[in-house]
């Protein structure tokens, strides 16, 4: 298969850097949108709650389209529906930016979002499948690296932007970089690629994990807003397992799956995707968390709770390409183990937080932590897709991102159940609930937390090593 890789090192390097220009503007769009909703809610005249609705549909309709635009990509060619999807994106940025009403701007951010599911769906596969082995890992190391400064970059804009341009200044920013990024990939990404070993496509399959995917994701977020045994989250949960059942079974049947779900009998395999859910969980359950106690227990106000929370970032900026880089030179395996363990350790130091407290121990334990994710997540994106099959490298990118960003949504879901278990009120300090209980509510949540990364690095210590391990062979 080495007809497709890439040869010249200087028109690699420009591959890389084209991804991570498109990956840069989704961090961007995706952070710059979040820390702007107040703006956005105030603007449209609805609540915060309704505003909400422009982040959790975007993420809702961009991870159920995940399974069929990576199997499109095989089918069709990367480089036919990548180029579509920067289209879209960039389009949809544009029609955002011009919305006319609430109702306009939720429908212009759902186009929005089948772009950025192409682009999330497939990137993965393009590095994996035109980019020679040994600089992989430092193209995913890269690429990570641009997402966390598109996320740095986007909290710290968003204030100028609105302030000096306009609530629709945070879309149109994206548009010139969309355009960049569109005619360097068009001249980037060769047009020949694998061919498939079968060019039909599940539309029975796609639309069943959509629906699977849309009603877990749905019943996850309907979660954190009302009573976890209400009927509608119940409903929605026990639909999404009977669907998510059902296209399991269905897949294992027909010649032309949408997912080849036979790749999770691989234990190698598995336990990197796996441990790549557990990290995803704990990453989000974090960020989602961590704010209030900053907060609530430590009276930091918003301004120093966003610079707090962007230490992280900045340090997964930082370890994400070094990661990258020493995965296409080392054992993964022993990459993913420390980010892991480090990981634990992170958590075992949020476990012991409190109001005494020193500041210099919250900054220790937030770098540990954005440390421990940058060191992982580029070496296990190197790891999983070094596993996948030439002529599948869409559909197991594709993958790969929906267990991430079902991971993420579990993380937000199961932490604000388990503080709300212990916390019940929506803003303990207003309600006069006493500092221990509300201190003790997010140790237990943190303990869950560890305990749930123990797991992971059970997982991490038990997965295979591209380097090592020649499983999934073409």
């Amino acid at each position: 298969m080495d007809e497709f890789i890439i040869k010249d090192n200087s028109k690699s390097n420009l591959l890389i850097i084209s991804l991570s220009l498109v990956h840069l503007l989704l961090g961007l769009d995706i952070n710059i949108v979040s820390i702007s909703l107040p703006a956005l809610a105030e603007h449209f005249k609805v609540s915060p709650g309704s505003a909400s609705g422009i982040v959790w549909i975007y993420f809702l309709v961009l991870t159920c389209f995940l399974p069929a635009f990576g199997k499109l990509g095989d089918i069709k060619g990367f480089r036919y529906i990548y180029l579509i999807g920067i289209g879209v994106f960039t389009i949809g940025s544009l029609l955002c930016g011009l919305s006319f009403s609430f109702i306009s701007i939720i429908i212009f951010r759902i186009i929005e979002a089948l772009g950025a599911a192409v682009l999330f769906a497939l990137t993965p596969a393009i590095i994996s499948t035109y980019l020679p082995e040994n600089i992989r890992g430092k193209a995913f190391g890269i690429n990570y690296t641009f997402v966390a400064l598109g996320g740095v970059i986007g909290r710290t804009l968003s204030g100028y932007l609105i302030e000096s341009y306009g609530w629709n200044s945070i879309f149109f920013i994206n548009i010139p970089v969309g355009i960049i990024a569109l005619l360097l990939c068009m001249r980037l990404i060769p047009v020949k690629q694998p061919e498939p070993v079968s060019k039909e496509f599940d539309l029975s399959g796609s639309i069943i994990i959509f629906l699977a995917l849309f009603l877990f994701l749905f019943g996850v977020n309907r979660g954190t807003q009302v009573p976890w045994f209400s009927a509608e989250i119940l409903i929605s949960i026990l639909a999404s397992v009977i669907l998510f059942i059902l296209f399991y079974f269905r897949e294992k049947k027909i010649s032309f799956p949408l997912l080849d779900l036979s790749l999770l009998k691989q234990k190698h395999f598995a336990f990197s995707v796996y441990s790549f859910l557990i990290i995803y969980i704990l990453t989000n359950g974090m960020v989602f968390l961590f704010p209030f106690f900053l907060q609530w227990v430590k009276s930091f106000s918003v301004s120093d709770t966003g610079l707090l929370m962007a230490i992280p970032s900045v340090m997964q900026m930082l370890f994400g390409s070094l990661s990258g880089f020493l995965s296409d030179r080392m054992n993964i395996r022993s990459i993913c183990t420390a980010g892991m363990l480090l990981t634990l350790l992170s958590y075992i130091m949020f476990i012991f937080l409190g109001p005494l407290s020193e500041t210099s121990y919250i900054l220790y334990a937030l770098i540990i932590f954005g440390v421990a994710i940058g060191t992982f997540i580029p070496a296990n994106t190197n790891r999983i897709m070094s596993y996948a099959p030439m002529f599948e490298k869409g559909s197991v990118s594709s993958m790969m991102v929906t267990i991430l960003r079902m991971g993420s949504a579990l993380g937000v879901f199961l932490f604000a159940t388990v503080f709300s278990v212990y916390v019940p009120q929506k803003n303990p300090v207003l309600s006069g609930v006493s500092m221990d209980i509300i201190s003790g509510g997010f140790s237990i949540t943190f303990i869950v937390g560890a305990v749930i990364c123990v797991i992971g690095v059970v997982f991490a210590v038990f997965s295979g090593d591209k380097n090592k391990e020649k499983i999934l062979v073409l």
